[in-house]
């Protein structure tokens, strides 16, 4: 690509050989042959060709996990000179290692690697790319600017925040193997307390060590546990994205559904999501590794859109729902008039609803900072909502930003 600088040259060359031969001056015409020659020489010594490769190690992650990047160049053309390389990354990645952009001198067949360390605060599908690469000899006089569609697709799933432990139950227990502790004594794996010997009671669960101390035969008990269907809910209409990109009702949401579905699955038992917002999306219940990361995958490409009620969810997935199972709803519970009336219906036909309510209320006071009369009139509202619905039976639990999902899940285990 010409530049000015290129341009200056070849006209000073041009007037210089010009006068020369005009006046018959020999300085004039060497002077022009030098400009022209440094010209042609500049031209032919910059890099024809540039391949780029770009190696991601990883092309899936996890919310805030560091991702190493390696660009490989490699000059494949003729010539030698300065190349200015810059790698296009989405505008939610954090450059927290190195840089993206490198400048240096190859020759014929030479190559550099660029590496570098970015992060992602929030979910999602992503493109980094394409990269973009100018050309220049060593005189600095041409460039050439190529932008290279070397694209690579990246995948940011939810974080999932540990839980200790998920507090769900159901009347209608499963034969099949997978279970969920129920803090109740009974045939369970996990430990529960220790008590007298009874005759009935197996040789297998006679705690020797506490035998031995006080000289009479102890046993184990264990937590009973119970296998079941679950269901997740999450609301992803437009009204979720109160807040800011990071911090919103959906994005709340998103990071509980995750977390709950890996505790859930972790005991083998099945768990399905659905999400509403234009459109009602329903991952069947099933368990295992490959489950959870249909999952994630299906929570990573949920927006908040639309305004589908958790009726219309309800009618959706109705066929995927085992009678008298938890279903767990998350929903700031906003603008949807269907949530009374279908909590009720399935708290009366012995369904154990859940509901995890991020409050948009309090998300929206954490941005603009101010309480005004309207956010307490919109609290005292919400509180009287959620005091009806636990009045049908169902465990509600308000959800304001400055609350850890662990936290979250501790007090749906208290009521």
């Amino acid at each position: 690509m010409w530049t000015r600088k290129s341009v200056l040259i070849l006209a000073t060359g041009v007037v210089c050989l010009v006068g020369g031969m005009i006046f018959n001056n020999l300085q004039l015409l060497l002077m022009g042959s030098v400009f022209l020659f440094i010209l042609v020489l500049a031209y032919f010594i910059t890099i024809s060709s540039v391949e780029v490769k770009r190696i991601i190690p990883e092309s899936r992650a996890f919310e805030g996990d560091r991702i190493t990047v390696i660009l490989r160049i490699i000059n494949t053309g003729h010539g030698s000179g300065l190349l200015e390389v810059f790698d296009k990354l989405p505008s939610a990645f954090r450059l927290v290692e190195g840089s993206n952009g490198i400048t240096v001198s190859l020759g014929r067949d030479e190559m550099v690697d660029l590496k570098y360390v970015v992060e992602c605060p929030l979910r999602g599908y992503y493109l980094v790319g394409p990269v973009i690469v100018r050309k220049r000899d060593f005189f600095q006089i041409f460039c050439d600017k190529v932008t290279i569609n070397a694209q690579s697709h990246m995948t940011i799933y939810p974080r999932m925040d540990p839980l200790k432990d998920v507090h769900a139950r159901t009347r209608y227990r499963k034969m099949h193997p997978g279970s969920v502790s129920l803090k109740e004594v009974g045939t369970g794996s996990d430990f529960h307390s220790i008590r007298d010997y009874m005759s009935t009671d197996p040789f297998k669960r006679i705690n020797w060590k506490v035998t031995s101390r006080l000289r009479r035969l102890m046993v184990n008990q264990y937590e009973l546990e119970d296998v079941f269907n679950a269901m997740i809910l999450v609301d992803a209409r437009s009204i979720t994205k109160v807040g800011t990109p990071l911090r919103n009702p959906l994005e709340f949401s998103i990071k509980a559904a995750a977390a709950i579905s890996d505790a859930l699955m972790k005991r083998t038992n099945k768990v399905g999501v659905v999400t509403y917002n234009d459109n009602v999306r329903v991952v069947p219940p099933g368990s295992g590794e490959t489950q959870l990361y249909t999952i994630l995958s299906h929570l990573t490409g949920t927006y908040a859109k639309g305004s589908r009620s958790f009726k219309d969810a309800l009618v959706v997935a109705g066929r995927y729902i085992t009678p008298r199972s938890p279903i767990i709803l998350i929903s700031p519970l906003d603008d949807d008039p269907s949530v009374k009336e279908m909590v009720r219906d399935l708290c009366s036909r012995d369904f154990h609803v859940s509901i995890v309510s991020p409050s948009s209320v309090e998300f929206e006071r954490e941005v603009t900072g101010v309480y005004s009369p309207k956010y307490l009139l919109l609290r005292m509202e919400r509180e009287n909502f959620m005091t009806t619905l636990r009045g049908y039976g169902a465990r509600v639990i308000d959800w304001t930003p400055d609350r850890s999902i662990d936290s979250i899940v501790r007090e749906v285990r208290g009521h």
